[in-house]
């Protein structure tokens, strides 16, 4: 592994300390977050729970590992660093929607997000919101959306972090994120590195993890202006390069490797004039990926996609509890690949959305129409409400219509495409209540999910692969998240917890889905005194059938992390943590004779200065 980008990262960070002048006068603006806005006003009658900074911090970087220990989600991975898809209230990988910034992520070939190419260390916040989200976020928000975030904020002030890694499986890691602002610019960038050798040994056995080295990088930059007191430009972009090796299993040895680079830019212009809001949307978004069957071989399979957005949204505020939006949009995608020509489509969409609010009840409605050649799109709706009983109890209700487009691979593929195909849909309600009792607050959520025309590859009569619209599925379960803070010695303690009971049933043969965990619960504790942080998380992720006929599944596991920092300076900053991961060396897998690491260390110096 070449480990001399850690180097660059540090020489960069160091040299962007002073690149926006810092003004000690902030007349009218202390400070400002604005990030997607969507978020934040169109989630009524749904949970959106965020995953601040501070848990980024402390948790490993892949987006796989801090949901997996900070969600109900459950995750199927190939390995550490391998290949990992999501699964949310029982759905498939390709119907969880990855959201950047307030635009869709997800590939135009899998329909899917690897969320092991995520590295969160240059992002300031992760939003979950379980439940149907395509009448804004598009395809694949089905389960649920991951969001993205990266914040600005106008208060006049610089910061840089600085983190140094080293751990199990000669695992290193490097961080650079630095934020500079006046009262009119905000600047943001990160970069981020991983390297390992990854060669853990799998437990219970005299083998090891061979051939499944990683490396991977992410540089991400966000620059936000005021145009006046009325304009603002804002510019997003980030940049991930990861090759790696795909580890084999326990019966089957692998020499392949996987090379991918993915480009995400957004320019926005958003205006205020009166009553009305306008925003304006420019992005573009590359994916390429080449796949070695043998690493030493130069032959490859590849892919690339190049996708262009145009997104205008116009809004009306009545008063300040009466607000109606319209949203035009445009897409253009161009794909090419091994089995795949060179193929192209457009899309179109029309979006209304109203927002009211009548003392204690909050309502939002929505609809949405896409317009494409390709395949016969739904009308998508949206509508929820919430209502506050009291201060200590709060109804939230919503129902949704959503869908997942076909995709690149569906359509196009030369050997097996289906240019026929409908896109799958789905519609769904769920109901929740929000309990807060002094520090302790409480979510439970029950939900419905009817998905019709499931879009699977299945063989035709002369054997042949070929997706089609043949199944259909009832998910329905329960979800929880919980916080309380309490004091012990004078100090706060923070707990939080997760738990979720998914039933995903085949309508026509009344079996569970595979892969799909009727339990996931997680939990964790924070504790800082007389300079020691101390950390805890631990979760339980129950069995999973692994056939169609629920006649095979993996065992249940329970996993814990212990982390423990202790800060050698206030001033620079400086800190040292240590974290365990898989303290009691679990034996587990989450696909079969996939075994994941066992018990293993990772070292932290951390800069703030």
């Amino acid at each position: 592994m070449n480990k001399n980008i850690f180097l660059l990262f540090i020489i960069i960070g160091f040299t962007c300390l002073d690149t926006v002048a810092q003004n000690d006068s902030i007349n009218w603006l202390d400070e400002v977050r604005l990030s997607d806005v969507r978020l934040k006003t169109n989630s009524e009658g749904q949970l959106v729970k965020v995953l601040d900074d501070s848990i980024i911090q402390q948790s490993e970087p892949l987006l796989t590992s801090i949901l997996k220990f900070n969600s109900p989600f459950f995750f199927r991975e190939n390995g550490y660093g391998m290949v990992s898809s999501a699964s949310v209230r029982g759905t498939g990988a390709s119907q969880t929607a990855v959201v950047w910034n307030g635009i869709n992520i997800n590939s135009q070939f899998t329909g899917q997000t690897d969320f092991n190419t995520i590295n969160t260390k240059v992002f300031d916040n992760i939003s979950l919101r379980p439940g149907g989200g395509s009448v804004v976020y598009g395809s694949g928000a089905i389960g649920g959306t991951i969001h993205l975030n990266n914040e600005f904020t106008f208060s006049g002030n610089s910061a840089n972090q600085l983190n140094l890694g080293y751990g199990s499986f000669d695992t290193y890691q490097a961080t650079y994120n630095g934020k500079f602002s006046n009262e009119t610019t905000s600047l943001n960038i990160g970069l981020t590195g991983i390297s390992s050798e990854n060669d853990y040994e799998y437990l219970g056995t005299d083998a090891y993890n061979e051939n499944g080295d990683f490396c991977n990088a992410s540089f991400s930059a966000s620059l936000a202006q005021w145009l006046g007191g009325s304009n603002i430009i804002k510019f997003y972009s980030n940049y991930y390069q990861g090759d790696r090796g795909f580890s084999g299993t326990i019966t089957q040895t692998s020499n392949s490797k996987y090379e991918d680079r993915n480009s995400r830019n957004l320019l926005e212009w958003k205006a205020f004039t009166g009553n009305f809001t306008s925003s304006l949307k420019f992005a573009w978004l590359g994916e390429a990926f080449k796949y070695y069957e043998n690493r030493d071989s130069d032959n490859y399979s590849f892919g690339e996609a190049n996708t262009g957005i145009i997104k205008y949204d116009l809004g009306y505020e009545f008063s300040s509890k009466k607000k109606l939006n319209f949203i035009a949009d445009y897409t253009n995608v161009k794909g090419k690949g091994a089995g795949i020509e060179n193929e192209s489509r457009e899309i179109g969409g029309v979006s209304v959305l109203w927002n009211h609010s009548i003392e204690n009840l909050k309502y939002k409605l929505s609809l949405r129409q896409e317009i494409t050649e390709e395949y016969n799109s739904p009308l998508l709706f949206s509508a929820g409400a919430s209502y506050q009983f009291s201060e200590n109890y709060l109804l939230r209700i919503n129902s949704s219509r959503n869908f997942r487009i076909p995709t690149f691979n569906d359509l196009y593929w030369l050997n097996g495409g289906n240019p026929y195909l409908d896109p799958e849909t789905s519609i769904q309600a769920e109901i929740g209540n929000e309990f807060s009792f002094n520090e302790l607050n409480l979510n439970l959520t029950a939900y419905f999910i009817d998905i019709d025309n499931l879009i699977r590859w299945v063989p035709d009569e002369a054997g042949l692969w070929r997706p089609v619209n043949t199944a259909e599925a009832n998910n329905y379960g329960l979800e929880l998240f919980a916080d309380w803070t309490s004091n012990l010695l004078g100090k706060p303690l923070n707990l939080s917890g997760t738990y979720a009971f998914t039933r995903s049933i085949d309508k026509e043969t009344d079996k569970q889905l595979i892969y799909t965990p009727k339990h996931k619960a997680t939990i964790s504790a924070g504790y800082d005194i007389e300079g020691f942080s101390l950390f805890w998380q631990s979760l339980y992720n129950g069995s999973i059938y692994t056939s169609s006929d629920n006649a095979y599944e993996i065992e249940a596991y329970l996993l814990s992390n212990f982390r423990v920092g202790y800060t050698i300076s206030s001033k620079p900053e400086i800190g040292l943590s240590v974290q365990v991961n898989n303290l009691f060396n679990e034996k587990y897998q989450s696909l079969p004779s996939r075994i994941m690491p066992g018990r293993s260390l990772q070292s932290t110096l951390t800069f703030n200065f």
